[in-house]
């Protein structure tokens, strides 16, 4: 795949006659340059569209964790979550939740996919009214409002799921609501399940700050705590050791965390954070993503602080909007996920204010192997997505021996996992 951040400085020599016979006193050509590399560069020529929407007329939906099973009549199932038809899932007639959790399916990662529609059906028009959650709130102080960000592994004969939840927190009352002293309460929850798509949550969160509950925001009025506010994890395991990356809240930015579980899946005592709030794995690395090919790690992030395309919006929304315009999906390496070389990023579809949570998926054709990223494609001047696309770029032998040497020269102290 032709890369537009390489540059290459080519020098043609005319040597003839005297020249050929004196080439050994002419200057050496320059050095060939690599490609380059970095939070800053544009690396949007490697990736490629996959097909069109793959999901949908829905209100306000993203995050589609994709898990291949080869050998079924729908070999790709996805969990995917958000507002189906109507904001916060009114129709749907729970006493508590907002964000919910639904599961899809596909033939082809290209689509079409259809989405659960209960009691075994599914829906194959994109119609959102038919669709069925898979995960709601349970009510709980930690689990009343938002769930989702699925991110699935399958290990045997069971799915386990690591995601989002948001909670009322001690007080029971939203934030925003007259009476609320402590605002909400982000934290992670796990679950597991025999089919993806009756699951069984964790008694308790996975990744909970016990200093955020029942805590007074940071100032009146806003949302934020000092701590923690653990929150899109993304789950892989590797041997016997579960390993879990996520955002989190510093009280400056929002960074990428890590933590370990060498036990129970569904023990939240057995699970460890060994890079948090005081020690992150990657500073402003918002709904962190992570897959690996062979020995190379890459996560996808969408950090904001880039130049915003800024239509003209209404003065009071203006920040605001700003703020998630000024997002791009971002690249990054390592040989053993916790330290990290920053690659580049990938520009914004032209239609769409901005592309943002990335979820990552790799599938092997022959001796190649495709990275594929899902995101939800942000509406101009609004904060919701309304539609799920993806592309994809190929990563090669050649590429991932440029991947090790930029990472060993960032972190020449660092090992490998």
């Amino acid at each position: 795949m032709n890369r537009c951040f390489s540059h290459v400085v080519s020098v043609a020599l005319l040597c003839v006659g005297t020249c050929i016979a004196n080439s050994a006193e002419l200057p050496a050509p320059p050095p060939k340059a690599g490609p380059a590399y970095g939070r800053n560069v544009d690396h949007s020529a490697d990736w490629q569209q996959v097909g069109g929407d793959l999901i949908k007329n829905f209100n306000n939906m993203y995050h589609l964790c994709i898990l291949k099973e080869p050998g079924q009549a729908y070999p790709y199932k996805g969990w995917f979550f958000g507002w189906a038809s109507t904001p916060a899932n009114t129709n749907y007639g729970y006493k508590f939740g907002c964000d919910m959790a639904f599961a899809a399916r596909a033939k082809q990662l290209a689509g079409p996919w259809e989405i659960y529609a209960g009691d075994g059906k599914w829906d194959t028009t994109m119609n959102p009214k038919t669709w069925i959650p898979v995960l709601v709130a349970q009510g709980k102080f930690y689990n009343s409002w938002h769930n989702g960000d699925s991110s699935v592994v399958k290990v045997g004969a069971k799915y386990y799921m690591a995601y989002s939840s948001t909670g009322f927190n001690k007080d029971m009352i939203p934030f925003g609501q007259p009476g609320d002293t402590d605002s909400d309460i982000n934290c992670i929850m796990g679950a597991v399940s025999d089919d993806g798509i009756k699951w069984s949550p964790t008694s308790y969160p996975i990744l909970i700050d016990p200093r955020n509950i029942g805590q007074k925001p940071i100032r009146p009025g806003e949302y934020m705590h000092p701590y923690g506010i653990y929150h899109r994890p993304s789950l892989m395991r590797e041997g016997k050791v579960w390993r879990l990356w996520f955002d989190c809240w510093t009280g400056k930015d929002m960074p990428m965390g890590y933590a370990e579980n060498h036990g129970n899946f569904m023990n939240p005592s057995d699970w460890k954070i060994l890079r948090g709030i005081d020690n992150p794995v990657l500073e402003n690395y918002p709904n962190p993503d992570v897959v690996k090919i062979k020995d190379v790690y890459f996560a996808y992030s969408d950090p904001g602080g880039y130049t915003p395309l800024m239509p003209s919006y209404p003065s009071l929304q203006a920040k605001f909007l700003k703020d998630w315009a000024s997002r791009k999906i971002c690249e990054s390496v390592s040989l053993n996920g916790i330290d990290w070389a920053p690659l580049g990023f990938i520009e914004r579809d032209s239609d769409g204010q901005a592309n943002q949570v990335p979820v990552a998926y790799v599938e092997k054709e022959g001796e190649s192997s495709w990275i594929y990223v899902n995101y939800g494609l942000q509406m101009f001047g609004d904060y919701r997505q309304d539609r799920i696309r993806m592309k994809r770029r190929l990563v090669t032998d050649k590429q991932l021996a440029d991947y090790r040497r930029l990472w060993r020269s960032k972190y020449p102290e660092a090992k490998p996992r």
